[in-house]
């Protein structure tokens, strides 16, 4: 009964929240942000030091200092307020696969990262952080705060098919799987492998027809193609059917291909397994929207300081608000994003351009040693509508290819002319001179067999030593 009244609290200041103006959306985020800064004084030894000398009753919030994952890593049981969340016991705990999925000691979410951004971290979230999580997806799906509302339960329950990672504690496995109920009293989810053969995954998604798909963007770009080629025949409906897309890049090309393959245009989900969903998009949307209610996202140049709305910045900033399991605050994030204006219709910031990770980092030697961060090839391809799906991949130590599928009528004697003499500038404005540049056509992008999903930048691993 304490989980349905949470979850009834939850919807109830969700819509509260996106009903607000502006100004009073900020004051209830900096209400939180000061709450959990208080909190996390109180519980934790190491926020002691970090903030030492600061008036958390009335400093600003830059006056904060940045938390790192090295500092995360390195202090994590000075962190965490509960002695059964050490991190020991935690990955003892997602050591047995029997584990994924199911509630810690009856309370806590826990999943392991991906380790994308260096070490892989298993991190609990509350079950109240959580329901917060559901309840913004529920309610936040139109264009208009006053229009949004949660799904009827008059209507045939929509079916949802969620690619998860089955083969790793994911966030994507323990959402569905820890609170299951919540959304079942609205869709029929069913959870596939993302990881599993692709003749096992399409006979799965054609068993099912799901109205709603979330997944991998790359994921969605496949089952485009193979929606257009015969293999799969889906029939979603334009008004009820939605695909959420997250975990790497929306490109123009993937869109495309989900319009003419579904008559759907995918919905973009930001986020990661630390601080859960940071900014999505939802009907009516061209951008991702920031739940400004239950995070502070912050866009940042390399001293930790603002960059303005339209600028790339270096990295982003993040403090979830709501979940006590894991005290997080100004705690550092290597995306390199661009930040809107506030949306016309809801009180949240807008973010405009996520450019994936800027610790992925490429070492090439020609002879000379040089270091490159993958997310400037991301520009090469932000605005081309000829390429479906791409990868750059490094295939020696002065050497890296573009790998692609072009769309349908697309001239590939213009791609593969381009694309490598657009990779070269990006190397040379990047200080990589006489890294040699290639692309090639290719019928299909192998997914990374650990995770499902296609990775973007490839570069040598042994390089990186």
């Amino acid at each position: 009964m304490s989980r349905l009244l949470n979850i009834l609290r939850a919807r109830k200041e969700v819509k509260t929240a996106h009903l607000m103006s502006r100004g009073d959306l900020l004051k209830l985020q900096e209400r939180r942000w000061r709450d959990m800064a208080r909190y996390a004084l109180d519980v934790s030894p190491f926020y002691r030091r970090h903030l030492a000398g600061i008036d958390v009753e009335r400093c600003r919030f830059t006056d904060i200092p940045p938390l790192t994952k090295e500092l995360l890593v390195a202090h994590w049981d000075e962190i965490v307020p509960d002695p059964r969340l050490r991190r020991a016991e935690l990955e003892e705990f997602l050591s047995d696969p029997g584990n994924w999925g199911t509630l810690y000691h009856g309370r806590w979410m826990v999943s392991m990262t991906s380790g994308t951004t260096g070490a892989a971290l298993a991190i609990p979230h509350d079950l109240a952080a959580v329901d917060w999580g559901h309840a913004s997806q529920n309610l936040r799906n139109s264009a208009s705060p006053h229009s949004s509302r949660q799904p009827s339960l008059f209507r045939r329950r929509l079916r949802a098919a969620a690619f998860i990672t089955a083969t790793a504690p994911s966030i994507s496995g323990a959402l569905y799987a820890t609170r299951p109920w919540i959304g079942a009293l609205f869709c029929q989810y069913h959870r596939i492998n993302v990881t599993a053969p692709w003749e096992e995954i399409l006979a799965e998604v054609q068993r099912i027809q799901p109205d709603v798909m979330m997944g991998y963007a790359s994921l969605f770009g496949r089952l485009a193609q193979a929606q257009l080629s015969g293999e799969l025949k889906l029939h979603p409906s334009p008004e009820r059917g939605c695909i959420w897309a997250g975990g790497d890049a929306v490109t123009p090309g993937i869109r495309d291909l989900c319009r003419r393959a579904f008559g759907i245009d995918p919905f973009s989900m930001y986020g990661c397994g630390e601080t859960l969903s940071i900014a999505r998009q939802w009907r009516g949307m061209r951008h991702l929207v920031c739940h400004d209610d239950v995070m502070v996202f912050e866009a940042v140049d390399a001293q930790d300081q603002p960059v303005p709305e339209g600028v790339l910045s270096d990295h982003a900033l993040a403090t979830p608000l709501l979940n006590k399991a894991l005290p997080l605050l100004r705690y550092r994030i290597n995306d390199r994003v661009k930040m809107g204006p506030v949306d016309a219709e809801w009180p949240f910031q807008t973010i405009t351009q996520i450019h994936g990770r800027s610790t992925m980092t490429y070492v090439f030697r020609t002879p000379e040693r040089h270091v490159f961060v993958g997310t400037r090839f991301l520009f090469v391809m932000e605005h081309r509508m000829d390429v479906a799906a791409y990868q750059f991949r490094q295939t020696a130590p002065d050497a890296v290819e573009c790998i692609l599928i072009p769309q349908p009528g697309a001239d590939e004697a213009l791609l593969l002319r381009e694309l490598p003499a657009a990779m070269q500038h990006s190397l040379q404005e990047g200080g990589c001179p006489g890294v040699k540049t290639s692309a090639r056509v290719v019928p299909q992008l192998q997914p990374d067999p650990r995770t499902g999903k296609v990775e973007q930048n490839v570069p040598l691993r042994d390089e990186m030593a």
